[in-house]
């Protein structure tokens, strides 16, 4: 990356792009007239964090709650300004459904991603034979983990069939795409980013398939352990029960771990070997942007990094 430029990020919204700098984030989106609505977030932008909470494993976890936390905002807003204006009544009516959507799909991702698997790895471990108390809980892991990671990619796979989700993917590389020109000291994001690839080892995607890697070492410690003092391989659901609170540690070291990655990707081996996997899972959730787009995640940047936006540029209220 370019000496003395600031390291930007994002995610893809619903016909637009969400990009935050260490001292700005912003948002636009192409409004279905073909115009850009851009919005200044900087409000969304949590006070510098100190203490135990800037240390590592810890940060990472505040981390990510802080970013879901202004991508919902994003992506909520986004979703207002692609579409036509509505009334009051509906936009509260969008609003609770938007909440109920989430708690469902909490709710189904914590049966599917945690309890499910779990289950079939402790019934095929069963099948397979007696085993040692550790080795017992390798397993379960190792299939649980495999099967989370093969389920995650169906997913992937079958969402990107529906034409509004594909696009959300190329903003995805919009994103992308525009930072890389941003590393490589562009001054002219848009055009330039055009020529570059829509895979960033920085990336959200990259996080998760981190996440998913580090569960499956993180819960075999911990489930060897619980075997060890009480001499029971524990069931799924009592398994789920004290995995979820220590989601945040998961999350904290897989954190730490794609920071390192990322600091290291032009000098180490290792730390390349170590991102090929979220760019392969990358391969399904980006895709090369149009010119257009291109154009609208110029303009996000650009807001969140505090420079000039070109005057056709509609500008929306910070806060609604």
């Amino acid at each position: 990356m370019t000496k003395n430029r600031p390291n930007i990020g994002g995610q893809a919204l619903i016909e637009g792009v969400f990009m935050r700098a260490p001292d700005g984030a912003a948002a636009a989106v192409r409004k279905p007239d073909g115009t850009i609505v851009a919005k200044n977030m900087k409000y969304l932008i949590p006070p510098e964090r100190t203490g135990i909470l800037s240390k590592p494993i810890f940060r990472g976890a505040v981390n990510l709650i802080e970013t879901l936390k202004m991508g919902f905002s994003a992506l909520n807003w986004s979703a207002e300004a692609a579409e036509e204006k509505k009334n009051t009544k509906d936009k509260k009516s969008s609003a609770t459904g938007m909440w109920l959507a989430n708690f469902g799909a909490v709710a189904l991702a914590v049966v599917l991603f945690a309890w499910l698997p779990l289950r079939l790895a402790s019934w095929i471990v069963s099948i397979i034979g007696p085993s040692s108390g550790g080795m017992e809980q390798f397993y379960i892991h190792i299939i649980a983990g495999t099967f989370r990671i093969f389920a995650f990619v169906l997913y992937i796979m079958a969402i990107s069939l529906m034409p509004d989700i594909r696009r959300v993917f190329m903003y995805h590389g919009a994103e992308h795409q525009v930072i890389h020109a941003w590393e490589d000291g562009s001054d002219d994001l848009a055009r330039d980013a055009e020529k570059q690839t829509p895979l960033h080892a920085r990336c959200g995607t990259s996080f998760l398939m981190y996440v998913m890697i580090v569960t499956i070492i993180c819960y075999t410690i911990i489930d060897s352990l619980v075997y060890l003092a009480t001499g029971v391989s524990p069931a799924a659901h009592w398994r789920v029960l004290y995995h979820l609170p220590l989601i945040p540690l998961v999350m904290g070291i897989s954190y730490e771990v794609l920071k390192m990655a990322d600091r290291h990707l032009d000098t180490s081996a290792f730390a390349r070997a170590l991102s090929r996997p979220g760019l392969w899972l990358q391969r399904l959730t980006t895709k090369p942007a149009t010119p257009d787009m291109l154009e609208v995640a110029e303009t996000a940047a650009k807001m969140a990094l505090g420079f000039d936006l070109q005057p056709e540029v509609e500008i929306a209220e910070e806060k609604a």
